[in-house]
């Protein structure tokens, strides 16, 4: 088939699962003899050197901006689908495969679902979301139906001007196209979508897959002194990580000497004030340490390299990457059950599901696995098992190719 994949972003510029799962998708697909076209936004890192020797990729869409007024964003919209009709036009796609669309203009998904080319959503866990409520509160207006008359000519208008400037390619009120078929990586997110308003009827769930060589299994005789935890997470309130300080603190309390490192991108300075106020008032600066993100090269070292994984992530919806990796390296995976982990993880055979914020009985188990190693080898092997027969690359990108061979012909007109 030739596939036109539309994301933001690409190929990624950090670790992020969805990222990184948009480009081991389409590496797979070419690998599989598909043609594959990207249409992503220019990179806007100052000396960037990501996009090296890529493939088909263009880089000709923007960010959408922020605090615009309509007009200015009329003004982006229509510029945006030029650049995206000029692609199809030339490309000529069989099919259209959206990604990471939530920074690109809103135009674009109106813009397909007037076109007669089938079209492929895989849905992170919130874009669907954010598209369910743009589509019903409109591209430039929220709806009112209690405003005085004289606003709604005026909405009117606007919306008019938008249609008429733009050649007809904006499509200001519209419907979910008929010819799009979508997909999740968890059930969390299907439901959450539903919960939301999302039409995700003929939806289907395909878990993520890991590229296996990628992430080499360790054998563990016995754990390490002092045990070693690994907290892969984004630097927020909803990621957890505060829980490991305390889990680190219980540990010392019962006596098992413990060191924590906290990996990944600060997206709040409030947040990473509040864990090294803490890290401070525990006195456990000689056992927390708290990195930036690293490159999949790097994690994979790191999750061989410690005893458990840490994933106490509040996010209730999506599919985490975290465990699936922490799981293949031989890393035991200690979670709340969230971001999916608890679709992947049965607890007590491959892994552990605590109730939130139970950092008391995560020590107690870790005490208690220390006393018997075996019991840790168990579980690390099952886990390894468990990613082999369902979570490989191989068969990840057999099941995203057969979804897109189903609904490739799956074309309705809009009315």
């Amino acid at each position: 088939m030739k596939l036109l994949v539309i994301s933001a972003f690409y190929p990624p510029h950090h670790g992020g699962g969805f990222g990184l799962r948009c480009h081991d998708v389409v590496n797979g697909l070419r690998s599989k003899g598909h043609e594959i076209h990207v249409l992503t936004n220019r990179c806007t890192i100052e000396g960037c050197q990501a996009h090296d020797n890529e493939t088909d990729t263009l880089h000709l869409l923007d960010l959408k901006p922020t605090g615009e007024n309509p007009l200015q964003q009329i003004a982006f919209d229509r510029r945006e689908l030029k650049k995206l009709e000029r692609v199809i036009d030339r490309v000529q796609p069989e099919l259209i495969y959206l990604w990471h669309v939530q920074n690109l203009s809103n135009a674009i998904l109106p813009f397909l679902s007037r076109q007669r080319i089938p079209l492929i959503f895989d849905d992170g866990g919130s874009e669907l979301i954010y598209l369910a409520r743009l589509q019903q509160r409109g591209l430039y207006f929220y709806r009112n139906e209690n405003e005085p008359a004289i606003k709604t000519r005026l909405k009117q208008a606007v919306r008019h001007y938008a249609r008429l400037v733009s050649g007809g390619r904006i499509v200001p009120d519209w419907q979910w196209p008929g010819q799009m078929r979508v997909y999740f990586n968890s059930r969390s997110a299907l439901e959450n979508a539903r919960a939301h308003g999302v039409p995700v009827e003929g939806a289907t769930v395909i878990s993520s897959g890991l590229d296996l060589d990628r992430f080499p299994f360790r054998e563990r005789a016995q754990l390490q002194q002092p045990i070693r935890i690994l907290l892969p997470a984004r630097i927020k309130e909803q990621k957890g990580a505060l829980d490991g300080l305390l889990l680190v603190d219980e540990l010392r309390r019962r006596g098992v000497p413990s060191r924590l490192l906290i990996i990944g991108e600060a997206q709040s300075a409030e947040y990473l004030a509040l864990l090294n106020r803490n890290i401070i008032e525990l006195n456990l600066g000689g056992q927390i340490e708290i990195r930036p993100m690293a490159d999949q090269a790097e994690m994979s070292r790191l999750y061989r390299e410690h005893d458990f994984c840490f994933f106490p992530s509040r996010f209730k919806t999506g599919f985490s990457r975290v465990p699936l990796e922490a799981m293949a390296s031989g890393c035991l995976v200690l979670t709340y059950g969230n971001e999916g982990s608890s679709e992947a993880i049965t607890d007590k055979r491959n892994g552990y599901i605590f109730d939130e914020g139970d950092y008391c009985q995560i020590a107690a188990l870790i005490h208690q696995i220390r006393t018997n190693p075996d019991h840790y080898e168990t579980i690390t092997s099952n886990a390894r098992k468990c990613i082999v027969e369902n979570y490989s690359m191989d068969r990840y990108a057999e099941s995203v190719e057969s979804f897109l061979f189903a609904n490739s012909n799956k074309v309705i007109p809009y009315q």
